[in-house]
């Protein structure tokens, strides 16, 4: 039974993050569709004397990117698709121990330390590509861009601890500051999941997205 459930419940957070992951847009695409119809593409990272090819349209075209460059931005362009799986998996984590309080329903937290633990990992991935995709900090970063970078940044590391307070809370004779700990930080890591999930929207749809 416990492990039927587990893997129900594994297969249902790889169901609700596959169909949005796929459709959600990449946080440079808004920014960039103006500027390619205003502006010479090539006229940004053209090099002097460098020969800037030109396409059917007579416009400038951009020269070729190196190799590591290409190779972050391509990297860089899935973190919209992974960041679903922390996501899904902190969220069901939360409930399912939220459901399993004690004297209710203890078996619901069986699968709870995988799920932390796969959510933290997962988390720590999404993480990497998100900042392989806005690159460094810049001084002209705006706050929102700002806030879902470090916000992002802390739900890695503070995920990492909340998957070795779970490992120490399960063990045999655990007390229940090691419990308190673990529900602690998970709360945290829910609180800013959602946060950060309305700032990652707000900068692929704008800050308007969630309006009714």
């Amino acid at each position: 039974m416990t492990a039927r459930w587990i893997a129900f419940m594994l297969a249902f957070g790889v169901l609700v993050t596959a169909a949005p992951a796929w459709t959600h847009e990449d946080h440079d695409t808004a920014a960039a569709r103006p500027a390619a119809v205003t502006a010479h593409p090539g006229m940004a990272d053209a090099v002097p004397g460098m020969p800037v090819a030109m396409d059917h349209a007579g416009m400038e075209m951009r020269p070729p990117k190196p190799m590591p460059q290409r190779l972050y931005s391509w990297l860089g362009r899935w973190h919209p698709a992974v960041v679903h799986f922390p996501i899904a998996l902190f969220l069901i984590t939360g409930v399912l121990e939220i459901a399993a309080r004690p004297g209710r329903r203890a078996w619901l937290t069986d699968g709870t330390r995988v799920l932390v633990a796969l959510a933290a990992l997962s988390a720590l991935v999404a993480t990497g590509l998100g900042w392989l995709a806005m690159g460094l900090p810049g001084p002209v970063e705006d706050l929102t861009h700002a806030l879902h970078r470090w916000i992002g940044t802390a739900i890695a590391l503070v995920g990492l601890a909340a998957w070795w307070a779970k490992e120490r809370a399960v063990r045999p004779g655990a007390g229940p500051g090691k419990r308190r700990l673990y529900a602690g930080l998970l709360a945290a890591i829910v609180v800013a999941v959602l946060v950060n999930a309305y700032l990652g929207g707000a900068l692929t749809h704008g800050a308007n997205h969630l309006r009714f």
